[in-house]
């Protein structure tokens, strides 16, 4: 009895470390694997060689096994460096198979860019490369482990258009014409929600569209220019009064600390219709965020992107969209170009600098049948449009 207990022990030793070298094999990549693994990557979604920061930060996630290869391929894709690449459907098929598969697109690409022009999500596409056999095998040649991309149960059909709102004051006494009343932004309110709309916010935009998160049946997006105190003081108890929420554009430099600190819009100063407004401060920016509205860049300075230097522009959006991650905790992934001018040169910048897409004043009701996420349009209201007319310009339905 004893002599077999003495030969099991043994053979389960022996066992034992035999499983865990080949374990190891399997599942434990070197550091040279893993950097192998991430530079291919780095140069196939995102076209350059990796920086170094984000280059050590991704191997790191592998070799402390927090990291998989499914995890990575999503990152990297779900980027907002890719994302404000605004690759069509066939281009994002197309990479798919090379970063997962390590080959060119076979017939079966038709049926994937069919899917996505049909409006499935590209996370419900990117799952099922990542969650495939052929994906699984590639990383085992790195010593990756594979991972797993929840495809989602049901994915949802992309409505056709969804109205982006724009925004500039709303005022119990409104001057000029980027204003409009108290009334009439409560007439609007309550007609979206009377026609079934429900709000959400840029990021929910993006994450549906990139991660496959479900939207309201018919949903809607508020947003204002600048950041006037007439958003907290005005606009927020209309908005909590039918539970809706709204996204701000911020002119950072013009954000206070406090009421002693709390500047006007003197960005504005001079022009014609404009009255002289007094712009938030943070702790009502702070309070607006608790409560779900989403605040996002309209620059440092208000500056005219196109017609500043452009390592100038690029300090305009690193800048502003430092100062209110730190204020909300919240990503800043969009901006409204000051003026809506801008050039491709500043475009470019988008993706270096964090940002994942670009609003404009105006170009009407938004398709999202061919969404660029670098070009989003806004329809205005303004002082001129009766708000009996709101649902016809808005294109509600």
């Amino acid at each position: 009895m004893k002599r077999t207990l003495k030969y099991l022990l043994i053979f389960i030793i022996i066992f034992s470390f035999v499983f865990s070298i080949q374990a190891g094999t399997v599942s434990a990549a070197t550091k040279s694997q893993a950097t192998e693994f991430v530079t291919r990557l780095y140069r196939i979604v995102l076209e350059r060689e990796p920086d170094a920061a984000g280059l050590e930060a991704n191997v790191g996630k592998i070799l402390s096994k927090k990291g998989t290869g499914a995890l990575l391929v999503s990152d990297f894709f779900f980027s907002p460096e890719f994302m404000a690449k605004n690759r069509n459907n066939r281009d994002f098929v197309t990479l798919l198979f090379r970063a997962c598969f390590n080959r060119e697109p076979d017939d079966s690409s038709n049926n994937w860019v069919s899917m996505l022009d049909k409006g499935y999500s590209r996370n419900f596409v990117l799952a099922n490369f990542v969650n495939s056999a052929e994906f699984k095998n590639l990383c085992a040649g790195y010593g990756v482990r594979q991972g797993y991309i929840d495809p989602g149960s049901a994915p949802q059909i992309i409505a056709s258009h969804i109205p982006i709102i724009g925004l500039h004051g709303i005022e119990n006494q409104p001057s000029g014409r980027y204003e409009i009343s108290a009334g009439a932004f409560d007439f609007l309110c309550g007609t979206l929600k009377h026609m079934g709309y429900e709000t959400i916010t840029l990021n929910d935009l993006y994450n549906h569209y990139a991660k496959g998160t479900k939207l309201p049946a018919k949903p809607v997006i508020i947003t204002s220019d600048d950041g006037y105190q007439s958003m907290y003081t005005v606009a927020f108890p209309i908005l909590k009064k039918y539970k809706y929420k709204m996204t701000v554009f911020l002119i950072t430099s013009y954000i206070g600390d406090s009421n002693s600190s709390r500047r006007n819009n003197d960005f504005d100063t001079g022009t014609k219709g404009v009255a002289v407004r007094p712009m938030l401060i943070w702790p009502e920016v702070s309070q607006m965020n608790r409560y779900g509205c989403e605040f996002q860049s309209h620059s440092w300075s208000h500056s005219i992107m196109s017609d500043i230097p452009l390592e100038s522009a690029k300090n305009e959006l690193i800048q502003s969209k430092r100062d209110i991650e730190i204020h909300t905790g919240r990503p800043v992934i969009f901006i409204a170009w000051p003026h809506s001018a801008t050039s491709n040169e500043v475009i470019g910048l988008l993706g270096q600098t964090g940002y994942a897409g670009a609003l404009y004043w105006g170009g009407g009701v938004q398709s999202l049948s061919s969404i660029d996420f670098a070009r989003l349009n806004r329809v205005q209201i303004v002082a001129e449009i009766s708000p009996e007319a709101y649902g016809e310009v808005l294109r509600l339905q």
